[in-house]
């Protein structure tokens, strides 16, 4: 069972928003909400206190289900309330057992898996490669029509972000998780790893149907189409049902569609 399962009430289910989700959501930052976590307290450093989203549902994506922090509600606004927001984000208790309540160690504990862990643990399967991590070996042999003796590829856990925050008059900022640089091999640099560069992948890699901020399409999209023909902006989806013996991925080019 999940955090949110744990709450009273229905969880809310994928796709059942009601119409209420749709249009602007405007929700305010609380303490309570950035004291329980270092993204909230920075989001709202960097845009305020009060932000408008498109809809209820990219709110609680962003705000609750992406951020590493049990407990983040948003606590609707009262008719009568003066401030205008329709929400606001809030901790509240901890759902998982105080140390009191557990039994002894030696017995064992169940901790719930959260978002950012999640995500930690997707990224690992290619964090753990400085070169040549086999899915994006195996999509740039088929991508460049090259065998894969013939190149290589070295991992970039750092690359250089696109666009600038909002708040500092950009359209929005997206850090890439990866970029994935291919060196071709050649009669100088036999081994490739000094090679040439043919093809730069930058990539998202997200955990199953992970959502994606409005920013980080925006840029996406900017940069797959100024970024020039030997520059893809990739999309990875994993499945880590099959851990530890087995991971299934998608891979998509965001020339085709962010999905």
């Amino acid at each position: 069972m999940t955090w949110r399962e744990q709450w009273p009430g229905e969880p809310k289910q994928p796709g059942s928003e009601a119409k209420e989700d749709e249009g602007p959501f405007t929700v305010a930052l609380k303490p309570s909400a950035c004291k329980a976590s270092a993204e909230i307290a920075a989001l709202r450093e960097e845009s305020g206190e009060v932000i408008t989203y498109e809809s209820e549902g990219e709110a609680a994506r962003i705000l609750i289900d992406d951020v590493d922090s049990p407990g983040l509600q948003f606590q609707r606004a009262a008719p009568n309330d003066p401030a205008d927001v329709d929400a606001y984000l809030v901790k509240l208790r901890d759902p998982e057992p105080s140390p009191a309540e557990r039994g002894p160690p030696e017995d064992g504990w169940t901790f719930n898996m959260r978002a950012q862990q999640v995500g930690a643990l997707t990224e690992a399967l290619f964090h753990a490669y400085g070169w040549n991590p086999p899915p994006i070996v195996a999509y740039a042999s088929r991508d460049l029509d090259l065998d894969p003796d013939a190149f290589r590829v070295k991992v970039n856990s750092r690359p250089e972000s696109v666009g600038e925050f909002e708040f500092y008059g950009g359209d929005g900022k997206w850090i890439p998780d990866f970029e994935f640089v291919v060196h071709r091999c050649t009669t100088s640099s036999p081994s490739g790893y000094g090679g040439p560069v043919v093809q730069r992948y930058v990539a998202e890699v997200k955990h199953g149907s992970t959502s994606f901020e409005r920013n980080q399409r925006t840029q996406m999209v900017k940069l797959a189409q100024d970024g020039g023909s030997d520059l893809d902006v990739l999309i990875v989806r994993v499945n880590l049902e099959g851990t530890p013996k087995t991971y299934d991925l998608t891979i998509r080019s965001v020339a085709d569609g962010i999905q």
